[in-house]
Formats: C-alpha cells, sequence, structure tokens
C-alpha cells in the first residue's frame, strides 16, 4: 500500500512540525469478542464453534492554527483462528482545513452516503472490511481528497480517489467465508489499484424533505467473484464502473420515509457455470487464461419507511418499526451479497436510560426463494467504561440460494468494549 503509507508519512510530518498545536485529544477502545456457532460448517475445514478475537481502536485528533485539524484512527483485530481476520488498517489519517467558503481534506478519510437500514446500496467511497461484519457497515480507510463546498443552493462534494483498497475476506480457517484462499485480484484497469477514481455527491433539503445526488467512476468496491482452477483459490476481478446515486428521506412527526437506488454500468453477469458449491461465478482463470463474463447495466432499489412511537407505556422507551423493499434487476444473475426480492421487517428499541440501552432485531425474507434471516444486534453499558454488545444470526437459505452453504453458520457475539 504504498499511496496510503506515503499520504501517512506525509501527513505525520505536517503534525510534527507545525509551530503552535492545541493539546492532543485521545481516546482508545479495546474490544474482546467471543462468537459461539450453533453447528459445524459445511463449508471448508474449520468446525470450530467458538471463536475469540481482540481488537484495539484509537483516536487521536490535534487542531491546528488557520481553522485546521488532523485526525489519525488506526485499527488492529487479532483473531485465534483466521489469519485473514487478523489484520490492521489505517481508518482515518486525514487533514481538515475550514475556509470562509469551503472545506478541504487530504489524507486516509471516511465518508458515508445513504438513508436506508437493510442496504447501502450508494455508500461507495470506502471498501467494505468484509472480515469485521456481514452487514457491509465497517470500512477501510481511502485515500481521498474532498473538496466541501456549501452554498444557499446545497452542499456540494467533489473527491479524487487515487488508490483503490482491495476488500477483505475470511480465509479458508475462518467460520462465515469461503472455505478457499483468495488469489491476488486481478483488475479490469491496466493502472491495477493505482487507477484514479472520481467521486461527487450533491445535497440539499427543503423543509422535511431531503434528498442527494451522486455520480462515481473507477474501480467497483464490489470485486465479481471466481474460480482459479489453476491453483484452486477464489479470484477477485475489479472491473470499471460508473454509478448513479440517489438518496431521498421525508420526515413527518414520527414517520421517516427513505429511498436509495443506484444506476451501474459495468459490473459482470453472473451466468456462468457453477464452480464452487452452490454459487456461480462471473469470472475464472483456467490454463488457457482468464475468462471474464460480458458487463451489463442494471439498477437496484431499497424503499421504506420507519416509524416511531415516542414513549411507549408513559415510559422513556421509544420504539420503531422499519419496514422495506430491496430490488435487483439482474435477478438470479444478481451476485451472491445482492438483495433481488427482499422485505426487512425490523422494531428498535432505544430505552433512553443512563446505560444508553438499544436493541434492533428483524428478519429479511426473500418472497422468491421463501427463505429468510434473523438478526439481532444490541448494547447497553454495564459500566462507566465498559459497554456489552450482543449479535445474533439465524440463516435459513433455500436450497438454491446461493448462501445455502450457510445454513449451519448461525452464530451468538458477545463483545465487551473498554474505554481508556
Amino acid at each position: 500500500m504504498k499511496a496510503p503509507i506515503a499520504i501517512s508519512v506525509f501527513l505525520s510530518a505536517i503534525t510534527l512540525s507545525a509551530a503552535s498545536m492545541a493539546e492532543l485529544s485521545m481516546t482508545t477502545q479495546l474490544d474482546y469478542e467471543s462468537t459461539f456457532f450453533g453447528a459445524d460448517s459445511q463449508i471448508g475445514e474449520n468446525e470450530d464453534r467458538w471463536n475469540q478475537s481482540i481488537a484495539l481502536r484509537t483516536e487521536l485528533y490535534k487542531e491546528l492554527e488557520g481553522d485546521q485539524s488532523i485526525t489519525f484512527k488506526p485499527f488492529y483485530r487479532f483473531d485465534e483462528h483466521d489469519e485473514e481476520r487478523t489484520h490492521g488498517d489505517i481508518r482515518e489519517l486525514i487533514w481538515h482545513k475550514v475556509a470562509d467558503n469551503f472545506e478541504l481534506k487530504a489524507g486516509i478519510g471516511k465518508v458515508f452516503w445513504g438513508v436506508t437500514e437493510s442496504s447501502h446500496l450508494v455508500d461507495i467511497i470506502n471498501q467494505t472490511d468484509a472480515v469485521e461484519s456481514l452487514d457491509g457497515e465497517q470500512k477501510l480507510g481511502q485515500p481521498m481528497v474532498q473538496l466541501m463546498l456549501e452554498r444557499d443552493w446545497g452542499n456540494l462534494d467533489l473527491f479524487v480517489l487515487p488508490y483503490h483498497r482491495e476488500r477483505t475476506f475470511r480465509g479458508k480457517d475462518g467460520r462465515l467465508g469461503l472455505g478457499r484462499d483468495f488469489a491476488d485480484a486481478v483488475y479490469e484497469s491496466s493502472d491495477e489499484e493505482n487507477h484514479v477514481d472520481v467521486a461527487a455527491r450533491f445535497y440539499t433539503y427543503i423543509d422535511e424533505f431531503e434528498y442527494a445526488v451522486s455520480v462515481f467512476h473507477g474501480t467497483s468496491r464490489e470485486p465479481a467473484l471466481g474460480f482459479d482452477q489453476t491453483q484452486g483459490n477464489v479470484l477477485p476481478y475489479y472491473p470499471q464502473i460508473t454509478q448513479l446515486g440517489l438518496e431521498m428521506q421525508y420526515l413527518n412527526e414520527g414517520w421517516a420515509w427513505k429511498f436509495e437506488g443506484i444506476v451501474r454500468d459495468g459490473m459482470l453477469q453472473n451466468n456462468q457455470s457453477t464452480l464452487l458449491g452452490d454459487i456461480s461465478f462471473p469470472v475464472f482463470n483456467t490454463a488457457g487464461g482468464l475468462l471474464v463474463a460480458e458487463d451489463e447495466q442494471y439498477f437496484a432499489t431499497t424503499a421504506g419507511f420507519e416509524y416511531t412511537q415516542v414513549g411507549i407505556w408513559d415510559t422513556r422507551i421509544d420504539l420503531g418499526w422499519v419496514v422495506e423493499h430491496l430490488y435487483d434487476s439482474r435477478q438470479e444473475e444478481a451476485s451472491a451479497t445482492a438483495f433481488e426480492h427482499d422485505v426487512l421487517l425490523a422494531t428498535r428499541w432505544a430505552a433512553n436510560d443512563a446505560a444508553s440501552s438499544t436493541l434492533l432485531a428483524g428478519v429479511l425474507f426473500d418472497y422468491e426463494h421463501q427463505d429468510y434471516s434473523l438478526s439481532v444486534e444490541g448494547e447497553t453499558r454495564i459500566l462507566n467504561n465498559l459497554m456489552l454488545s450482543v449479535e445474533a444470526r439465524v440463516f435459513a437459505p433455500d436450497e438454491e440460494n446461493p448462501q445455502w452453504d450457510f445454513r449451519d453458520e448461525d452464530f451468538v457475539r458477545l463483545t465487551l468494549s473498554y474505554y481508556l
């Protein structure tokens, strides 16, 4: 990762050479994670039902003269079984300048786009750290230059992204993976990971109605997965894509109506023969060379609402109801992680107590395959500087579903987070 390292060194030099700085602000979070799986895995050779890991997250913030600041967020995890999940990352190392009519950021940053609960279709700036979670919300730091303009007519963000981060994947010894090693990534661009991507997002609101329009052109954050027949490994392939995105949200009393949609050109059709288990691959490598399926343009949407009842039963508890519909025009040719015809039904509890207790439980139902998955996420503070989090997942896929191999990957995960 030559580009991120160079940026890190450059920003560190700025920090150390600044003549006058405010006091350094530092916070540290230490996580202990214990995961129990309900059955032996049907994927790979790892049949351990218990898995332990620890993670360290630190944030350092320093203000500089001239309305400038430096933020540094390193991350490291050690996993007892999965070497690929044992990894470190610079989540952020960003210089931020605030001026009268613009803001500028440069370095390694993190940007989130999206409004819906079940799937963040438009969120494309940062790469997914797939060894960290299944929901795709954990992200790798992205080298970037970001220019932010705030005007009467709305906010405009412009991005230059000079380096592509490969998606992380669990190793063959890790649960919730494919049970295979991954080959070196292949890129459509001859510049490979050094291709310069560009993006822009316009955001504004009218009373309770908010909307954003975005465009991205460059290397896809989502790889097409193939199979290397010469080595027996899974082969990630990163095509060049153009994505147009739309976000809309309307807030009215306790209602929040939400929509995300994308049109993407350049992704690959998932219509090749089955090469590994029940998962079809659009890319594979043979002794005769690399075979790539045809690309196509498609669209995907997530739409729904969340209704919140404030202070139910004359208590401080807020109860939310979430309903969302997910659609992908590729249907059966979509990637294994896409939602082609699914509905999310969920409920969100916020106790509003001194321990900041919350709970989110939901079912994601595929009405074409008649299968579903259940999820529960909650957290509460048990001491002033100690937080307990719980996550549980149940998978009930149909035999024709690409996720059939994950039918025995149900798990419960407890995490203790200590804040220094």
